[in-house]
């Protein structure tokens, strides 16, 4: 069994909490990857939220969900580890208003070759395969008006071709009818200007506290790496059909309908993943 790759779509806005605050109007900051500073979810939420999920399917005790996540004690502390290694869902494309369309999926070359990258190193294959040149508006309709807008951005139409690699074998339409190739400065601003949502209580017309959110559509990259041996195939699919099967919550704010995301499973042509 080998190390499986997935997109995840957020339906619904989300909001995984960094425990942070940015000392002026956001009490409640989202994680976001040390390095690019863009917008991740931790390996220690994605599998603490699958947990919970697979313990209401399953059930606390169950074998399978124990054999995956690792043994709990009565007070919910780890007695030792599952045989489901977890990697940190790491940012692939932001949803960015679009003069047409109402937004567009946008892509920047850096964080293209950082997905890439990671994804040789990982799987000994790349994901994405988009030119170099930005500012570009791909999308399968014809006959749009010249200057089309991404913000305050000006883009230029081009004809559509898939983002992804030649290799890449997958049931997602989330990019089909147009995606947006931006400067890394660009991107980096999109991502770094997060929503900011005012959660208030209406009986005393009084917000309660200001928290960033990732904006519903964003896409996601994660990984998970059955331990060799130790985690049987039946036990893995069982777990795989309920993971692409119903959206999954993920992140805070549940009842306010936050943080349901879908699951899509990557895989490649000619090959047996």
């Amino acid at each position: 069994m080998t190390t499986q790759a997935y997109l995840i779509q957020c339906i619904t806005n989300l909001h995984v909490g960094s425990g942070d605050a940015s000392y002026g109007i956001v009490d409640k900051l989202v994680q976001r990857d040390t390095i690019f500073n863009y917008p991740t979810i931790h390996a220690s939420s994605l599998k603490g939220s699958l947990r919970e999920h697979f313990e209401s399917v399953w059930g606390k005790t169950d074998q399978k969900t124990n054999l995956l996540f690792g043994k709990k004690t009565n007070n919910d502390n780890d007695t030792e580890s599952g045989n489901l290694n977890f990697l940190n869902a790491d940012l692939v494309a932001l949803p960015v208003r679009c003069s047409h369309r109402q937004f567009a999926l946008t892509f920047c070359p850096q964080n293209v070759e950082f997905v890439n990258e990671k994804a040789k190193m990982i799987l000994d294959k790349e994901l994405l395969k988009l030119p170099t040149e930005t500012d570009k508006l791909f999308t399968k309709e014809e006959g749009l008006v010249d200057r089309i807008f991404l913000e305050d951005d000006d883009l230029q139409r081009v004809d559509y071709s898939t983002p992804f690699s030649d290799t890449v074998d997958i049931n997602f339409t989330a990019f089909d009818q147009q995606y947006a190739l931006v400067s890394d400065d660009k991107f980096r601003n999109y991502a770094e200007n997060l929503p900011v949502i005012a959660r208030n209580r209406l009986d005393e017309d009084k917000n309660l506290w200001y928290e960033e959110v990732v904006p519903h559509q964003t896409i996601f990259i994660t990984y998970m790496v059955p331990k060799q041996g130790l985690l049987d195939d039946a036990t893995f699919s069982e777990f795989e059909k309920e993971l692409l099967e119903e959206p999954i919550q993920i992140g805070a704010n549940s009842s306010v309908g936050y943080g349901l995301c879908k699951f899509h499973k990557i895989k490649f042509k000619n090959t047996k993943s």
